[in-house]
């Protein structure tokens, strides 16, 4: 008779338990874009804006970001991590040898103020760069791009592991749930009804519960995921703003602009074009 194995639990009480993070995709980033350019002659840019995070290194000193009025200095010896929709120049008076990673952040720090954050370069953040931009420079290929993807997303964790992030308030079961489902199906009905019975409580108990978890009514967060995502596609894709709007559970383009103006200043295809134009930094 074949054995049982011991051990099927996904926790033990010898570990940290952190299924309830991975249920819910909060522990993962989506990274969009890793590069490195060793030589970039015009590193000059106004009002880079983005709805997605952003990590810089430079290798060798001379270029910084002005933020608000301060100057900031890109150093060997330091990283810039920037929050998405964080607004700066990228100032660049000579030749810019440039590592950068676009990504975005599922829900894995708690409130986080939009301005550049400066940490200082320890041995483990050296050596997970120095592979990344190694493997930059391989022959291209899905060999290559795989390699680069989990040393991207090494990097990643190890740099949010050394940042004072706030961390997010722990959430009951329930709402880990729910989280998931609106990050994972924005285009499916997220309404106030479906997700309070889908969570087991009344309408005004889910209410109340989420706000006092997340900060935000359930119908407000929904609308701030959709447009984040909308914004990502926008960026990121060449699908039409009719598809955005849909995949992402606006009924309509005009809804889609008239609540993207509202949030971004701009309608979806400015925000485009701008975004196109900076590709790639």
């Amino acid at each position: 008779m074949q054995k049982q194995p011991k051990y099927l639990n996904y926790t033990t009480p010898m570990g940290v338990s952190l299924s309830g993070m991975a249920r819910a995709a909060l522990s993962s980033f989506l990274i969009h874009e890793s590069g490195y350019q060793s030589a970039l002659e015009n590193w000059n840019h106004e009002d880079v804006d983005s709805p997605f995070w952003r990590l810089y290194h430079n290798p060798k000193p001379g270029c910084f970001l002005r933020f608000q009025g301060q100057l900031m200095p890109l150093q060997p010896d330091s990283l810039m991590l920037i929050p998405a929709n964080t607004i700066f120049d990228c100032c660049g008076p000579m030749e810019a040898c440039h590592f950068w990673l676009h990504f975005t952040v599922n829900r894995l720090t708690g409130s986080v103020e939009e301005q550049p954050i400066i940490l200082q370069m320890q041995p483990l953040l050296k050596s997970l760069i120095d592979a990344v931009i190694e493997t930059h420079q391989l022959p291209e290929g899905a060999a290559r791009d795989q390699r680069v993807h989990h040393q991207s997303a090494a990097l990643l964790h190890a740099v949010f592991a050394e940042w004072n992030a706030p961390p997010p308030e722990p959430l009951p079961e329930r709402l880990l749930e729910i989280l998931a489902l609106i990050q994972k199906a924005p285009h499916s009905d997220l309404s106030n009804p479906f997700l309070a019975e889908l969570s087991g409580m009344r309408v005004e108990k889910f209410i109340r519960e989420f706000r006092q978890y997340t900060g935000h009514t359930p119908a407000a967060y929904v609308l701030s995921t959709r447009l984040r995502l909308a914004g990502e596609a926008l960026a990121l894709t060449d699908q039409t703003i009719d598809q955005i709007a849909a995949q992402n559970g606006f009924p309509n383009r005009h809804y889609l602009s008239r609540m993207f103006t509202r949030q971004f200043g701009c309608g979806p295809a400015e925000f485009r074009e701008r975004q196109h134009r900076k590709r790639g930094r």
